[in-house]
């Protein structure tokens, strides 16, 4: 096993809720559970940050795919004014929050 995608996406969403935690501790941030009583196609891992909802769906690198009911999903979160993305990494949650906190504040 070598490179990026040998873990699983679990290891990438653990390492991103520990680093949300981490650099936003203010923040409420989740893992979205999948159940027959839920919502599908919710993103993995939610936040609230400065009073912005976040969804962040987490895949593995290069191989991940979004499916048909989580691409629908993250388009009606940015359509209700909340931000979505795929994401990767911490970096990558990063880029998303710096770009969706700007934004607001060019308003």
């Amino acid at each position: 096993m070598n490179g990026k995608t040998d873990h699983k996406e679990s290891w990438y969403q653990a390492k991103i809720l520990r680093w949300l935690k981490e650099k936003y501790p203010s923040a409420f941030v989740w893992k979205a559970a999948a159940g027959p009583y839920t919502q599908g196609g919710i993103p993995d891992i939610c936040a609230v940050i400065d009073g912005h909802f976040f969804g962040f769906e987490v895949k593995r690198p290069r191989v991940g795919r979004l499916s048909p009911l989580q691409a629908q999903a993250i388009q009606a979160i940015n359509a209700a004014g909340g931000t979505a993305a795929v994401v990767h990494t911490p970096e990558d949650v990063q880029r998303v929050i710096s770009i969706a906190l700007a934004d607001r504040t060019a308003w």
